[in-house]
């Protein structure tokens, strides 16, 4: 078999081609695994932004910024005035070492939850934070839902009881709770996506001075 010039730029052409698709293709699938792992806000998200430490008064202070994405159908249950509770979590865990192996205890453990609701006849969002009982009322949800995310000035415990030169690990959670809806909603949540909105654990590492004085 004869093989001519233009043969050759057939096959360069063939190889040129299917090059082309493949590429094509690949970049194709870059683009559909990065909206895949990219949550969309008709989804729903909760992100811990920011989270800091820092002391004061004697005390071990945090702040923390979480930022509040709901879906379609968690708003519009909440138009038809259905209370929606998140639950933050809060904790400070302590490294230590024992016989050379590392490990790790909790010293301070903060759970409480707070509940978001819409009341149609006054037109108002209201939060009721079931920790310390203090209820506030907003005009729109992304006000409700700023303030529900903002951590300040939250005393965590006194430096007494922490010990000095030592490493701590400070982390903070939200979450939206399911089993806290009415009944016949809570079976359709426990199966459905648009209720899973948890941020995962956001934590920083603390490392206390010789001496907190």
């Amino acid at each position: 078999m004869v093989f001519t010039m233009r043969d050759s730029g057939n096959r360069f052409r063939l190889i040129k081609h299917l090059l082309a698709s493949a590429l094509a293709f690949l970049s194709a699938m870059v683009l559909w695994g990065a909206a895949l792992a990219e949550p969309s806000a008709e989804n729903g998200r909760i992100e811990v932004r920011s989270l800091y430490d820092y002391q004061e008064s004697q005390q071990l202070m945090l702040d923390a910024r979480i930022k509040l994405t709901l879906p379609s159908d968690v708003v519009e249950a909440l138009h038809h005035e259905i209370p929606i509770a998140f639950e933050t979590d809060i904790t400070l865990d302590e490294s230590r070492s024992l016989l050379g192996i590392p490990y790790q205890r909790n010293r301070v453990r903060i759970q409480y939850q707070t509940r978001l609701q819409y009341y149609g006849f006054n037109q108002a969002w209201v939060l009721h934070n079931q920790r310390n009982q203090k209820v506030q009322s907003f005009s729109t949800l992304e006000e409700a839902l700023d303030t529900l995310g903002t951590l300040s000035g939250f005393a965590l415990t006194n430096l007494a009881t922490l010990h000095p030169n030592t490493e701590y690990h400070m982390g903070v959670r939200m979450s939206l709770n399911r089993w806290a809806l009415p009944s016949p909603m809570m079976i359709d949540a426990l199966f459905s996506s648009a209720w899973h909105l948890d941020s995962d654990w956001k934590t920083i590492q603390i490392q206390s001075p010789k001496s907190w004085l």
